[in-house]
């Protein structure tokens, strides 16, 4: 059984190591020196920096879990972005995130973990989201959901990835752009 305050302790020590040096200065050791846990602990409840990491995510993530059903696919899209894009700014979130994609590319077990446990569950809400359009017919019957949520999660990674998460305005004109689409309509 995890004791509440040494768990608390080692998250706000990976989110301050995280915080100070980024993703290369997070490790085991330097978390568990910080949190005053042991690394035995840490390794316990968490099978390697990544898991960590990712629970720092899920943890700090609530405000981007709050979404109101604003009656339009437009709405709850631009709603849904904006609050991401200022999760990712505004709290370790982004950090930790980027430090989840990095470690997935080094380790296959992290990627699996990462494509089927924690993507997961950040797409659970973006597809109830394509649900309720659907459902308020929105969406056009052969519009695939899954890859509906690939578009916009790939927007929104490369974003994060390439640190452009200030441009908020393309939010917006990216919505437009997915739900309009591209090509010319000839009359």
């Amino acid at each position: 059984m995890r004791n509440p305050q040494t768990h608390q302790a080692i998250l706000e020590s990976t989110i301050e190591i995280l915080k100070e040096s980024g993703y290369c200065g997070v490790s085991i050791e330097s978390v568990a020196r910080r949190a005053g846990a042991s690394k035995p602990t840490i390794y316990r409840w968490w099978p390697n920096k990544a898991a960590l990491i990712a629970e720092v995510y899920e943890s700090e993530s609530d405000r981007v879990r709050q979404m109101p059903d604003l009656g339009s696919l437009q709405e709850d899209l631009s709603f849904l972005l904006h609050n991401l894009w200022g999760a990712w700014r505004e709290t370790i979130c982004g950090e930790a995130f980027r430090s989840v994609i990095a470690e997935a590319q080094l380790d296959p077990i992290m990627l699996a973990q990462l494509k089927d446990e924690f993507m997961a569950r950040r797409r659970d809400m973006p597809r109830r989201l394509l649900q309720n359009a659907a459902n308020r017919g929105e969406l056009a019957e052969h519009v695939n959901p899954e890859l509906l949520l690939d578009l916009i999660f790939g927007f929104c990674w490369y974003r994060l990835l390439t640190e452009q998460l200030t441009a908020v305005q393309d939010i917006d004109v990216f919505i437009d752009m997915l739900l309009l689409g591209v090509t010319a309509r000839h009359a």
